[in-house]
């Protein structure tokens, strides 16, 4: 398995190439989907002492649950599967945490919420718009590089050793 340094110079290596041949309808939300993959959201998010995860500083908590729940190279190591794996795991625990800090404030101060319209209509065109659906495949990406990497390395290794 290649090194977290290994994976990150790889990723960033073919980030020009996707962006020239995919040629996203968003470079910029592509590209910000694209590092965020590679630094904070990539399927080694499954080590806790992994350098994705110590990127996330005093966040760094909130990934115990996730490599308690998912083995290495388990369901985060399946491109799109795990890449939404994480992104619903990150929700619930997010939520989690403004539940906690949010009911208590409600309580006292119910007047200072603002009403959110959530209709499906508006829903959809947030995760349609080009900005959202470049991010998310730059996202994909990110982990599709850094799984076939992983592929790549550990066939050598096993040349190698042969």
């Amino acid at each position: 398995m290649a090194a977290g340094r290994t994976h990150d110079l790889i990723n960033l290596s073919v980030l020009p190439v996707a962006i020239y041949y995919l040629n996203p309808e968003n470079p910029i939300g592509f590209i910000g989907g694209y590092f965020i993959g590679t630094f904070f959201l990539s399927p080694d998010n499954d080590i806790f002492h992994s350098k994705p995860n110590k990127r996330w500083k005093t966040l760094k908590f909130i990934w115990y649950p996730y490599t308690k729940l998912f083995s290495h190279r388990g369901i985060s190591h399946i491109p799109v599967l795990g890449m939404i794996t994480k992104l619903i795991y990150l929700t619930l625990i997010f939520s989690l945490m403004s539940a906690i800090i949010l009911i208590p404030v409600y309580f006292y101060k119910p007047d200072l919420f603002l009403q959110v319209d959530l209709n499906p209509q508006t829903m959809k065109e947030y995760l349609l718009h080009p900005f959202t659906v470049s991010f998310f495949f730059g996202l994909i990406l990110s982990e599709i590089v850094h799984v076939i990497t992983d592929i790549i390395y550990s066939a050598i290794k096993k040349l190698k050793v042969l």
